[in-house]
Formats: C-alpha cells, sequence, structure tokens
C-alpha cells in the first residue's frame, strides 16, 4: 500500500516536503509538453484522494486476490538451500495472472483511470510485457486499449505482440529513430497530446 509520506524526500540530510511547483530544495519539478499540463494536474489534484477511498481499496484488493492470485505462494529452494547453506524461499511471482508487478500497476492505473471518467487506455512497451499487463486488464475492464512499440521491438517480441492482439489490443509500430522503447514513448505522448480528454498513459 502506498504510504502517506511519499511526498517526502531526503535532502541536505533533512526531510523535507516539495514545494508547490514539485520542487525538493534545488531538486525536482515537472518537465511536461505544456498541452499535458491539465492531465497532469487532474491526476495530482485526483490520485491520492482515489487511492484511499474504501470503495478503490476493495475493488483493487479483490482484484490483486481473485483475478491475480495474489498472495503469491513461497516455494521452499531446498537444493539451492542446501547449496548456499541457508534456508532459501522463492516468492513465486511467475504464478500471477501475466506475472510479476506488472498486472498490480495495471489494474491500479484501469481504476483510476476509470473513476477519472477515461475510457481510452494507452501504454508503450519495449519487450511487450508491459504491453501484455496493459491489454490483459483492458480487455478484463472493456475498455479501448493502444499499445506503441518500436518496429524493431515488434519483430523481435512477436509472441507478446501476438497475446497483445489477442486481448485486443491495437499495436502500433514506432518506426522513427532507433524504432525502439524511446521512440514508442514519444509517439504514445503524442497520442496523449492529441487525446486528452477521454484518454488515460499508463
Amino acid at each position: 500500500m502506498i504510504n502517506r509520506t511519499i511526498a517526502l524526500a531526503k535532502y541536505k540530510g533533512t526531510f523535507e516536503q516539495p514545494d508547490i511547483f514539485g520542487y525538493y530544495g534545488g531538486f525536482g519539478g515537472a518537465y511536461i509538453p505544456e498541452m499535458l499540463y491539465p492531465n497532469v494536474e487532474e491526476l495530482k489534484n485526483s490520485y491520492l484522494k482515489i487511492m484511499y477511498e474504501k470503495d478503490f481499496q476493495e475493488a483493487f484488493r479483490a482484484l490483486l486476490k481473485d483475478y491475480v492470485g495474489r498472495p503469491s505462494p513461497l516455494y521452499h529452494a531446498k537444493r539451492l538451500s542446501e547449496k548456499h547453506g541457508a534456508t532459501i524461499f522463492l516468492k513465486r511471482e511467475d504464478l500471477n495472472h501475466t506475472g510479476a508487478h506488472k498486472i498490480n500497476n495495471t489494474i491500479g492505473q484501469l481504476l483510476l483511470a476509470r473513476r477519472l471518467g477515461k475510457h481510452r487506455i494507452i501504454a508503450e512497451t519495449g519487450a511487450g510485457q508491459h504491453g501484455v499487463a496493459t491489454a490483459t486488464v483492458c480487455a478484463l475492464m472493456n475498455m479501448q486499449c493502444v499499445v506503441y512499440m518500436g518496429e524493431k521491438d515488434i519483430e523481435r517480441q512477436a509472441p507478446n505482440v501476438a497475446r497483445m492482439k489477442m486481448l485486443g489490443a491495437t499495436v502500433i509500430p514506432a518506426t522513427s529513430g532507433s524504432k525502439t522503447l524511446k521512440d514508442a514513448t514519444n509517439e504514445a505522448i503524442r497520442d496523449w497530446i492529441n487525446n486528452p480528454v477521454d484518454t488515460h498513459y499508463i
């Protein structure tokens, strides 16, 4: 669970609150395209309020338990323990729906997006796992999903691209620059600039 002190930062040996511009002493701030300022302000002003609402927390926890499969089990790695002379347990994140932590992020963000009245989700992905998790939760919540991915990454990660498409996502290749993640991110930001009202960028 997110700690209410997330805004605290270590600066010159003391903990300080950021100023109204997001600066911690001489550091910080938001460097975003001017046209996205209203979107970021909307998130800033709504995020903590929504995150701590009882209905949001109940929906989030229910999906983590019943859809994702959390808490994921611990497995006693007997041979690894013997090899290193220690008792080693592995937390089986791979058993969660889509695996690892990405599903946590996408479930939380889609619940947030719905509360903000957004019905279109965009994301960028490199290896494709973030795109798969995003497409999975969009399919679960019946929301439109557009994933930007570098043209080279699409070729390298064909199985994940196929998964995203099977889940109903539109995968758009980034064909500029290095044709990888950086360029996919640029395309996603351009999309968000052009669709600021109905779109949430994960």
